[in-house]
């Protein structure tokens, strides 16, 4: 069950991230051709490219966890063997979940922050914030699912 829920979130995730990075390319291009031809340009694209740089970085992030493609700092794990790495792996990935769960309330936080605070002018950029508590959301639930492995794949494994 929590392999069929891995892999509906990651084709989700999947498309999110593809969208983003093709909305970038395609409202970059038409910026650029705007600006050469009419000689002006939309602000609003920059701001909007800047959110969904921060959309398409998130979903890379939690595409990369499943995968175990994340970025792992292992400065132990040469030293240890075999079975304490196997050993290890688990709860290594539930005190990640924990953090990454954690971090969700501050980023909760500062999307309430700025809804309250922002410029009424500049509240339709909101929804992008959502992409904070959202990454740590999914982020969270993938190093939970990988708890559940039956085998730790190492480093070298890979």
């Amino acid at each position: 069950m929590l392999n069929k829920l891995e892999k509906k979130l990651t084709v989700i995730e999947g498309w999110v991230a593809a969208t983003s990075l093709f909305l970038i390319l395609a409202l970059s291009l038409f910026q650029i051709i705007i600006r050469n031809t009419l000689d002006f340009g939309y602000p609003e694209i920059e701001i909007i490219n800047r959110h969904l740089l921060l959309v398409c970085g998130a979903m890379g992030a939690v595409l990369a966890t499943p995968q175990l493609r994340h970025i792992r700092i292992d400065a132990l794990s040469p030293l240890l063997s075999r079975q304490w790495r196997n050993r290890l792996c688990a709860p290594l990935w539930l005190f990640t979940a924990l953090v990454c769960a954690v971090l969700c309330y501050p980023a909760i936080q500062f999307c309430l922050d700025e809804w309250q605070y922002a410029p009424p002018n500049e509240r339709w950029t909101l929804p992008f914030t959502l992409i904070y508590p959202l990454g740590f959301a999914l982020l969270s639930l993938h190093f939970f699912i990988l708890c559940f492995r039956p085998v730790c794949p190492l480093p070298e494994d890979q």
